[in-house]
């Protein structure tokens, strides 16, 4: 059902109209209105001068018929008709980087959280994925995109350099200085992967890795969820089943910050549960209110003024016949 966005305007077209209407109807006639002729009763009993005044009356009527109709019509088009509707926002609004720790003993377990991922991506609709691999450094291998043919083609690209130590894979990732698994700069860099600020998205880093850094890095693991909780972005770590405790305390600890947690890799392959739970959980979060808005809906009173103009029209050739 439409209702009208501006209804004080349809009510004051509308008495205006009716006072033009009043005003035309009582003006003062003048002698230039008709010629005053007596002894007509003879005239009026014609059956000819009674088909035309009959005619005459059906013209009136035929035209008064359009001109209300096309003045109905522009006074509720004017008031511009609208009908209230519920619009559910996307409900797959999220940006997701892939964050890999690449160091020598993550082979294993990244081959088991790509190819998780490969396998989720035709359930995908509207995300956009994105993966950086860090060791001293950290290179995007690939930015943000919802491009799942690309993003597929990466991942299978990905699990065959973690099956078969492709080196050259990981160019690019290892520090001049003796630098490796620098947890809190991993997080950093992955962080600088969302492109622009969205506040209808949600964001979110999946970060594998043992957490068991070599040398000194510029960010510590705290430093680096602090950034993220600012970003409102949420990180979820997949740490390994030999990480030593206070490493895997700090990065539960760092995770749980952000709003996120940190879940264990096992040999069972049950990395594939942790990267559902993380959308579902990134769902729940991300659960969208539905908002009410007003669609125009002219078609109707355009109708009726279309039709107005065509009775209106048809009086006036019907007048005209002889």
């Amino acid at each position: 059902m439409s209702d009208l966005r501006w209804p004080m305007l349809a009510v004051g077209l509308a008495a205006l109209v009716v006072v033009l209407l009043l005003l035309w109807i009582r003006r003062p006639r003048s002698a230039y209105d008709g010629v005053l002729v007596a002894h007509t009763e003879r005239l009026r009993a014609l059956p000819r001068f009674r088909a035309l005044a009959r005619r005459e009356q059906l013209v009136t009527a035929v035209a008064t018929l359009g001109a209300l109709g096309m003045a109905t019509g522009a006074i509720l088009l004017s008031a511009r008709p609208a009908r209230p509707v519920v619009v559910e926002p996307d409900r797959n609004g999220r940006d997701i980087v892939l964050c890999l720790d690449v160091s020598g003993s993550m082979d294993r377990w990244n081959r088991q959280v790509v190819e998780s991922f490969r396998q989720l991506l035709d359930g995908l609709n509207g995300e956009r994925l994105g993966l950086t691999i860090y060791s001293g450094l950290s290179i995007s291998v690939f930015p943000l995109t919802d491009d799942y043919d690309f993003v597929r083609s990466k991942l299978d690209e990905a699990e065959a350099a973690f099956s078969s130590e492709d080196y050259d894979y990981f160019v690019g990732t290892e520090a001049v200085e003796e630098r490796a698994s620098q947890t809190g700069d991993g997080i950093m860099s992955c962080l600088q992967r969302f492109d622009v600020e969205h506040d209808d998205r949600g964001r979110a880093v999946v970060l594998a890795t043992d957490n068991d850094p070599l040398g000194q890095g510029i960010f510590t693991v705290e430093e680096a969820a602090g950034e993220a909780r600012r970003d409102d972005v949420v990180v979820y770590g997949i740490g390994t089943p030999g990480m030593r405790p206070e490493r895997a305390t700090e990065l539960a600890d760092a995770t749980a910050t952000t709003g996120g947690f940190m879940s264990v890799v096992e040999d069972t392959g049950g990395v594939d549960d942790v990267v559902r739970g993380i959308q579902e959980i990134e769902r729940d979060r991300l659960r969208p209110i539905p908002t009410g808005v007003e669609i125009d809906e002219p078609a109707v009173p355009f109708g009726i003024a279309v039709a107005g103009f065509v009775v209106l029209l048809g009086g006036a050739l019907l007048g005209r016949r002889r």
